[in-house]
Parts: C-alpha cells; sequence; structure tokens
C-alpha cells in the first residue's frame, strides 16, 4: 500500500499555475535533497525507531515542506491540519495523500524540533541557489519590517487640532524662509542692475 502511494505521489503531474511561488519551491527541494538533509537530524533526534508499531509518520522531506507552507502562509498548526485536506495545492506540496492526513499534533511535534541554527542553513543554502540561478538579484534589497508594540495618545478631537496647527505653522515658517531667501536675491539683482545702467 505505502509503495503505491509513494509511486502515486512522485509520477502525478502538479499544476501550479495558481501557486507559482510554491511551484519554485518544490522545483528547489527536488532538485536539491541536500536542503532537506540540513534539519532531517532535528527530526530524528530522540526518536526510537522499531520493527512494531505505527508507521504513518512523515517523512524528513515532508516535515520541511510542511514547515516552509506553514511559514509561508502564516498558519497554526490546526490551520494547517485544515489546510493539507481543504487544498489540493497544499496536499500536492506536502507530497501527502489526501485519503490519510497527518493531525497537526504530529506537526507540531516535528515542526518544532527544528533548531533556529539549521534554518538559518537552510535559508542561506535557498538564497545561494536563488542568488545562481538569477532568481534573486542583488542589486535589489527586499527588507521586511516588524511592528513594535508601544503606547500612542489617543486621538482627541483637541488632540488632533493642535496636530494640523503644528503642521500648518512648520510649513508657514518654511514658506516665509523661502520667501525671505527669493526676495533677497532678487534685491541683490536689481541693485545689481541699478549700478550697471
Amino acid at each position: 500500500m505505502r509503495l503505491f502511494e509513494d509511486f502515486k505521489i512522485k509520477f502525478e503531474q502538479p499544476n501550479w499555475s495558481r501557486s507559482p511561488e510554491l511551484g519554485l519551491i518544490d522545483t528547489i527541494l527536488e532538485h536539491h535533497p541536500h536542503l532537506v538533509a540540513l534539519l532531517a537530524e532535528d527530526f530524528t533526534r530522540g526518536g526510537k525507531s522499531g520493527i512494531f508499531g505505527r508507521k504513518d509518520t512523515p517523512s524528513s522531506e515532508q516535515i520541511v515542506r510542511a514547515a516552509i507552507y506553514k511559514e509561508l502562509k502564516g498558519l497554526e498548526y490546526r490551520e494547517l491540519e485544515f489546510h493539507q485536506i481543504d487544498s489540493r495545492i497544499c496536499a500536492t506540496f506536502l507530497k501527502i495523500d489526501e485519503l490519510r492526513p497527518y493531525s497537526f499534533q504530529v506537526y507540531q511535534k516535528y515542526i518544532s524540533r527544528i533548531k533556529a541554527d539549521n534554518l538559518q542553513k537552510l535559508l542561506v543554502e535557498l538564497n545561494k541557489i536563488a542568488i545562481s540561478a538569477g532568481i534573486e538579484d542583488l542589486e535589489k534589497i527586499r527588507q521586511d519590517s516588524t511592528v513594535v508594540e508601544t503606547n500612542i495618545h489617543h486621538p482627541t478631537n483637541n488632540s488632533i487640532l493642535w496636530d494640523c496647527i503644528k503642521e500648518a505653522y512648520r510649513l508657514l515658517e518654511h514658506l516665509t524662509q523661502l520667501v525671505k531667501n527669493a526676495t533677497q536675491k532678487h534685491k541683490k539683482c536689481t541693485n545689481f542692475d541699478f549700478f550697471i545702467f
């Protein structure tokens, strides 16, 4: 049964037209299996292998794919469980059998074992591959800003009005300075012209 599922998943042709970003990541993971090996030791650490018991644990590749999909979509573990059942693209990307999906507890058990150092190594390798393939351009830098929680004053009518007055005063001061500079230049030019004539 497991052999049939492996062949079915292997020979199934995914349609990435609705999600080209996942298709790109899928292609990179397919052509560079060493990326999965970077995190594989985190999943097997502390685990016991035996001939008895359940054999439905996900593979290292499925765990890495699930972690990438979860972070890419900003999902919680329960939402990841729902997505694998509800979305064919998710099931295809995770390479799971749609009839026997994994529970959110299984994903949480394995994804939470990923070390920050190994995840950093994976991201560095992904960037190296993207740069060498010409996907990423070093001339442009994309940055993500984080929101920091801070106290703000309650926007009452008086405070909004006072902010408008301060901004109007600042703009008028700037305009006054520009007019003074322009007037002084004009006076110098007219005096100079007067002496010439």
